[in-house]
């Protein structure tokens, strides 16, 4: 083998770039934007950062998979396939909590997920049985014309919930310590405003205290919403009926 047979598998990649590059594949970039998601959330990293990652040039995953919307839009329909979405009819409150309960921590894994959801919707062909089981669900509680609001109404409001969490910890990284010291300066500010203090101590549970306890914090309170908003539902539908 001569000088230029050298250099031309010189050229064709020894380095890990250049091995890595050959076997790259849409679901590995997939998956490693799925890894970055995890924690920093779909917006906290950028293309650069994950092809810095696989060691490829940002082309290269443009070349691949696209852009970093259509990137994002991948990391979300993965998460959704991590939630086991009830896909038969049942009783609709049964159904809604076995749909809902279960992807709250799943999302709040990968934050941003809840709030690109809000905006672009399941727009998923692998969502089509979970929506229409949701839908048959409600209709054949007798929800009639007010199924689709009923529907969309619950999850978008487990879905703001979600993001609004997503959109506090975004700060935390400059120091949780400051967020909590605000709430006991609105506390303490407040006097001797029984309400406030109240408030507050709720809500610091939500972003203080172990792990556990602030997990425990987030679901109990978005159970309880949803809850409360599948009472008023239920209110509503047995008065339409009584009529």
């Amino acid at each position: 083998m001569g000088p230029a047979a050298n250099r031309t598998e010189a050229r064709i990649g020894r380095t890990p770039r250049g091995r890595y590059h050959l076997g790259l594949t849409p679901n590995a970039i997939i998956d490693a934007a799925v890894e970055l998601s995890q924690g920093r959330g779909i917006a906290g990293w950028t293309l650069r950062d994950l092809a810095q990652d696989l060691e490829v040039a940002p082309s290269v995953l443009y070349h691949h998979v696209g852009g970093k919307e259509k990137l994002r839009r991948h990391v979300v329909e993965r998460v959704l396939s991590t939630v086991d979405f009830p896909t038969t009819v049942m009783p609709w409150r049964e159904w809604f909590r076995a749909a809902l309960y279960p992807a709250r921590a799943e999302l709040a894994r990968y934050p941003g997920t809840a709030k690109w959801l809000l905006l672009h919707g399941p727009v998923f062909p692998s969502m089509a049985p979970v929506v229409d089981a949701g839908v048959a669900s409600l209709q054949q509680a007798g929800f009639a014309r007010d199924t689709v609001p009923a529907y969309t109404a619950l999850f978008n409001t487990a879905l703001m919930t979600i993001a609004a969490v997503d959109d506090r910890l975004q700060h935390e990284d400059e120091a949780a310590r400051d967020y909590t010291a605000l709430m006991r300066d609105l506390s303490d500010s407040a006097g001797p405003s029984a309400g406030v203090s109240l408030i507050v101590r709720d809500v610091m549970a939500q972003f203080t205290g172990s792990p556990e306890a602030v997990m425990a914090a987030r679901d109990g309170y978005y159970r309880y919403v949803l809850e409360r908003l599948m009472d008023g539902l239920e209110h509503s539908l047995r008065g339409r009926t009584a009529d």
